[in-house]
């Protein structure tokens, strides 16, 4: 019975291990966002790619648009997760 108790231990960690994601990327970059009025459907678009910062990150310029996303043409392999820090600049209260 301990052996098929550490077997399948074994096994569970395996596939743990193998469905992990190998590799997380962290994009920062800012966001320009569609005015305040606007209501509808709304995505994300990569304008630009910025020069690398000072320890390597990557840098992005982003800007919301109208309307439903586009199919996907996600190039990023299965096994990697992308994060994206987004800044936004805050408006002025008038």
């Amino acid at each position: 019975m301990r052996s098929v108790v550490s077997r399948l231990a074994r096994l569970e960690q395996l596939n743990r291990l193998s469905t992990a994601p190998r590799r997380i990327r962290i994009q920062y970059g800012h966001l320009k966002i569609l005015p305040d009025d606007y209501t509808g459907p709304r995505h994300t678009v990569t304008v630009k790619q910025l020069p690398q910062g000072r320890d390597g990150e990557e840098w992005f310029e982003w800007e919301e648009r109208p309307g439903a996303e586009p199919a996907s043409t996600d190039g990023h392999p299965n096994d990697e997760i992308v994060v994206q820090v987004r800044y936004v600049e805050s408006k002025a209260k008038a």
